[in-house]
């Protein structure tokens, strides 16, 4: 509060001092670095451990679905004979299965059989798709491509014997992602047996 005198008057004014208000604002500021520190680095530490368990399920999730697939095709192709220009070797698999009817169950068609391709997609390396071919008409199967998982870095199949008298696949799958300077990076394999040769 601040006071003038003026001949016999008082003139008092309500307030605070320039000093008073940057004391006060600096005991605020310091306050708020105190207790809005450890909050940022516990919010890092949780999106660094989020990170971790994403690549880990994205990992999970592509190596069960080519595991799956293998499981249920009839043979490994050494070349897709639908889709033009596909080939099973070190970084990419294609599976014979067989058809499905209209409500979805598979069924054994002598000459026909779907085929789906997996490996990295050409124009982005860091993404592995599913490439279904089939004959319209004979499978209810979608046709088409799809991206299966992200990040990445490894996708290898190895044959017990050459394709087409493949039985067993071993898949390895890497997913490698950086999050704030620090990398996560999953690598699993699995052998898959086929069970409809």
């Amino acid at each position: 509060m601040a006071c003038n005198k003026q001949g016999e008057s008082v003139n008092c004014q309500n307030g605070f001092t320039l000093v008073e208000l940057i004391i006060g604002f600096g005991i605020v500021g310091i306050i708020s670095v105190l207790i809005a520190s450890p909050y940022f680095s516990f919010f890092r530490l949780f999106l660094n451990q989020f990170t971790a368990v994403d690549v880990a399920g994205q990992n999970r999730l592509a190596l069960d679905e080519i595991v799956n697939q293998i499981r249920q095709s009839e043979t490994v192709l050494s070349s897709s004979t639908i889709c033009d220009g596909y080939y099973s070797s070190l970084d990419s698999l294609v599976v014979s299965l067989w058809p499905l009817d209209e409500s979805g169950k598979p069924y054994q068609y002598t000459t026909y059989k779907d085929q789906i391709i997996y490996q990295r997609n050409p124009s982005d390396n860091s993404k592995l798709i599913k490439i279904t071919c089939t004959q319209p008409g004979l499978s209810s199967r979608n046709r088409g491509t799809e991206t299966i998982s992200s990040d990445i870095s490894k996708l290898e199949f190895n044959f017990d014997r050459v394709p087409p008298n493949t039985n067993i696949v071993t898949v390895t799958v890497g997913n490698t992602r950086i999050y704030d300077n620090k990398t996560h990076t999953v690598v699993q394999s699995a052998d898959a047996a086929l069970r409809n040769k």
